[in-house]
């Protein structure tokens, strides 16, 4: 990466930081090289934080009560405009510009420079990954007691074929994926899935751990803990401001992740963690293989077969968007994965479905012509949109039962169609894209002016 692109990431990163938003520095894998830099940036906003003044009553009518950006702990702050808001700005970037170039010029030994932050170490160890087996134990607990429980067998191999036993209430499922289509053998029926091979995968996949841990605004070693007989580093971490934290176990011999807990919301917990797990073993590409052709669908004695959507070429799409406006949006790097055809789906007809550089880089774009009644989720944001209503979550839990865990949606509903877009959590490109279709940008509202347009308070909808 050239010097003038690194200033104009940094630049952008010390924007975020000012405004407290997530940076947009790690939507892409090329600026994991500059970590150390970004570590720097934050460890001078960190301190200026620490030194800043209490402003008493008065003093400022723009003043408002946040929670500490790093500590959680109450503090007293001053919106974007305020004078001292203003000074403080201007202090942080002339630090950083400071630290920026001595760390080209190569004249300051910090020691953010001089170590490799546990995020980065996790990210470039996942990165060396390119097959692992084991058995995974996932169970959920409210209040303590545990109410669910499975255990998986997988092998895995980059970057989406995997075979996965699951056992569970006594029953077993086995999905099998060559990367191009996904099939389900369950006790008394099989399913084939052409266009989302990974579907299955998001729940124990120790690569959505890793990008979980590397899409957090905040991590923390909290302490040391042996699991499977290893030495691991415990880490907590969140998304944002004000949630609940999580946390996530890692080995310190590979650096990977052995055991994450989500608090989806109070009182409740899901646990992922590996009882078994042999880091880059062969395997045989063969292991993923499944004919099909072999089962005699006419016999009573064989499974019932089905198989759920299918592969298309955007030849085929039929929608009221303007498709050639969805192509010269795309972001820098994202190609066409592949256009599915939802013949058995309810909400939507197609999915075209987009990839970055990395297997997380991902856009998923839903269409329908036929359009529904606007809803939306309690934890939402509601906006209007060129004639429509936009519902932006960065963190929509369990979508549609396909993104497990959590994803950035953004949903957009018009008279004439329905586009609704998935992304990796955090992540501000549906909403981004859907203003640069539309060629205008969100006028966010609060329910109370839904409420006055006819459309109901928030509901809780399966799938958002």
């Amino acid at each position: 990466m050239d010097k003038e692109k690194q200033e104009e990431i940094l630049s952008e990163f010390i924007d975020d930081l000012t405004a407290e938003k997530k940076p947009r520095a790690y939507e892409s894998d090329e600026n994991l090289e500059m970590e150390k830099l970004f570590e720097t940036l934050r460890a001078v906003k960190r301190t200026g934080e620490v030194g800043q003044e209490k402003i008493g009553p008065g003093e400022d009518s723009h003043i408002q009560s946040r929670r500490s950006w790093v500590s959680g702990k109450p503090r007293n702050d001053i919106r974007t405009g305020g004078a001292k808001q203003v000074i403080r700005r201007l202090a942080l970037m002339a630090a950083a510009a400071v630290i920026v170039l001595a760390a080209f010029i190569g004249i300051m030994d910090s020691p953010f420079m001089g170590q490799e932050s546990i995020v980065e170490a996790v990210v470039r160890a996942y990165g060396g990954l390119e097959s692992y087996a084991g058995v995974v134990e996932i169970r959920s607990e409210r209040e303590g007691i545990v109410d669910f429980q499975e255990t998986v067998n997988i092998t895995y191999r980059k970057p989406w074929s995997y075979v996965a036993v699951h056992h569970f209430d006594n029953v077993e499922v086995t999905n099998i994926s060559d990367g191009e289509r996904l099939v389900t053998i369950m006790p008394n029926s099989i399913t084939v899935e052409n266009v989302f091979p990974e579907k299955e995968l998001w729940r124990y996949h120790i690569g959505s751990q890793v990008w979980e841990l590397k899409n957090a605004v905040e991590v923390t070693e909290i302490g040391e803990e042996i699991l499977l007989g290893r030495e691991t580093v415990v880490l907590q971490y969140r998304y944002e401001e004000g949630e609940e934290y999580s946390r996530m176990w890692i080995d310190k011999g590979t650096n990977l992740p052995l055991k994450k807990e989500l608090i989806p919301y109070e009182g409740s917990s899901l646990v992922v963690e590996f009882t078994e797990l042999k880091v880059n073993p062969p395997i045989d590409p063969q292991t993923f293989d499944f004919a099909l052709e072999d089962i005699d669908t006419t016999s009573p004695e064989q499974p019932y077969v089905q198989e759920i959507n299918r592969l298309g070429e955007m030849s085929e799409v039929e929608a009221n968007v303007e498709l050639e406006a969805l192509k010269d949006h795309l972001p820098q790097g994202y190609e066409l994965f592949k256009v599915g055809v939802l013949e058995n789906d309810k909400l939507f007809d197609y999915v075209l479905r987009y990839r970055g550089q990395t297997e997380k880089e991902f856009l998923d774009i839903y269409l329908s012509s036929n359009p529904e009644e606007f809803y939306y989720s309690p934890d939402s944001r509601v906006g209007k949109l060129a004639g429509g209503y936009v519902e932006v979550n960065r963190k929509a839990w369990n979508v549609f039962e396909l993104y497990i865990g959590e994803s950035s949606i953004a949903k957009w509903i018009t008279p004439e169609f329905k586009v609704f877009m998935a992304a990796p959590h955090g992540s501000g490109l549906p909403a981004a894209y859907l203003e640069k279709i539309a060629g205008e940008e969100i006028d966010y509202v609060t329910p109370g002016d839904l409420a006055k347009e006819g459309i109901d308070q928030p509901i809780v909808k399966e799938g958002h």
